[in-house]
């Protein structure tokens, strides 16, 4: 089963609201204390001006935010090394990585299969997290709330109300999305979109066998500093995207100290009455077909230009593009930002007009991750904005297949459809569910 699915079936359990406890430790959304043990918590809203924490790795951060949190929470992390059964395993990964040096022409399969989660260990490791979390609950609420809620990192359990089911479920993902790494990196399984998100090297090849191996000689240098069971498995995907380019998650960060930062300052004084719209979003279009230029295509010039006209008349203070390095394989140009650059160069529009997002590598996260800078920059959620694309995705957009797509794919619908005024532009309004951050696709989460 593809973790995409996996994900969806996460979701859906923890909304079920089940009050069953099964023979594996799994247990059920009651909504407040019982027998069980359970502790009760309602998460905190999102929080506009909750300061995100930092590791070393801004790819792990965007990808598994709960790591971050935990290691910059001794009271949180102590509970967790100190677990018997989690620091078992972490041993027992510490054993497998000197066994696999010892090894000789290992197969990048195999370098997957002992570095990945098996179904067991992810089993097993839910039921301890479960109950570490019910022996501290009172430090886990209090990491909760502060963290959890606030950050809308994981708004895909904000109905959650046992906080024990609420970190074993951020840790199930977690777990999930490192698999999802080391199977499409490491083992060069296909990943949704292989011929945009695909391993860049042959697994088979010696060269790739030999950086794996060196990559496993660098763990096993490095196993003295583990603490968690988690950090060698995702130590292992973060090492295996580094080999392959793939860092785009974190290309940009932080947005509003860089591409957007004059735009983001200007946010602070619009009278949001004086316009009809928000935003004036415009989705990108990768340069993959004859006559588009390496940097920009021919119909995201149009896009731009359609754009500019109506952003000129007033309609909205400004325009956000989204689009990123999509095609042709591993580009080294992000769409949104040469649409930024060509809108400036050929109309004159103000940098402080313009936001980008250069990470939605499909029209599903276009859509999501301009929601993410509406609520994060404190653009009026409730105020419609207005997507402005060619007919045929215009089309595509407000049809059931997309609203099906985005529920496949990431688990939510990440706006609310207004009125389509032409054949090329839709009104729309973001859905709150848009912040969760997304694991099972680490190139844009």
């Amino acid at each position: 089963m593809g973790i995409k699915l996996l994900h969806i079936l996460l979701i859906l359990f923890c909304t079920s609201c089940s009050t069953s406890q099964d023979d594996k430790g799994f247990t059920g959304i009651d909504g407040g204390d019982s027998d069980n043990g359970a502790t009760a918590i309602v998460l905190p809203e999102f929080d506009r001006n909750y300061e995100y924490l930092e590791s070393a790795s801004a790819v792990k951060d965007r990808n598994f935010y709960w790591a971050t949190l935990v290691e910059n929470t001794p009271s949180v992390s102590m509970q967790i090394e100190n677990d018997d059964y989690l620091s078992g395993f972490l041993t027992q990964v510490e054993k497998r990585l000197a066994d696999l040096l010892n090894q000789t022409n290992v197969s990048a399969t195999a370098y997957a299969n002992a570095l990945r989660f098996s179904d067991d260990e992810r089993l097993a490791i839910s039921g301890a997290i479960k109950n570490v979390v019910e022996k501290n609950a009172e430090g886990f609420v209090e990491f909760s709330n502060a963290h959890l809620g606030p950050s809308g990192a994981f708004n895909h359990f904000q109905e959650v109300t046992d906080v024990a089911r609420l970190n074993q479920l951020i840790v199930e993902e977690m777990m999930l999305g490192i698999n999802q790494i080391i199977d499409t990196y490491v083992a060069g399984i296909d990943p949704i979109y292989p011929e945009l998100d695909r391993v860049s090297y042959d697994v088979n090849s010696e060269d790739y066998k030999t950086l794996l191996k060196n990559l496993v000689h660098d763990l096993n240098s490095k196993k003295a500093y583990y603490t968690l069971f988690y950090q060698p498995f995702l130590d292992f995907a973060l090492g295996a995207l580094k080999l392959n380019n793939r860092d785009e998650a974190a290309r940009f960060v932080p947005l509003h100290l860089g591409e957007n930062a004059p735009a983001y300052e200007a946010i602070k004084s619009v009278s949001w009455q004086d316009y009809q719209y928000s935003l004036l979003v415009v989705l990108g279009d990768a340069p993959n077909s004859s006559g588009d230029l390496p940097n920009i295509s021919l119909g995201g010039m149009e896009r731009c230009d359609y754009a500019v006209t109506l952003f000129n008349k007033g309609m909205a203070p400004f325009i956000a593009f989204t689009g990123a390095n999509v095609a042709p394989f591993q580009s080294q140009y992000h769409e949104a930002i040469e649409m930024k650059k060509y809108v400036m160069d050929k109309y004159g529009i103000a940098e402080d007009k313009i936001l980008v997002d250069p990470h939605a590598r499909h029209t599903t996260t276009n859509l999501r991750n301009i929601g993410r800078l509406i609520f994060r920059y404190g653009i009026p959620d409730t105020k419609k904005a207005l997507l402005s694309t060619s007919q045929s995705q215009s089309n595509y957009v407000s049809s059931n297949q997309f609203a099906t797509r985005c529920l496949t794919q990431m688990g939510h619908l990440p706006m609310e459809l207004n009125d389509r005024l032409t054949d090329r532009d839709l009104e729309f309004t973001p859905t709150i569910k848009v912040l969760h951050l997304d694991s099972s696709d680490p190139l844009d989460p």
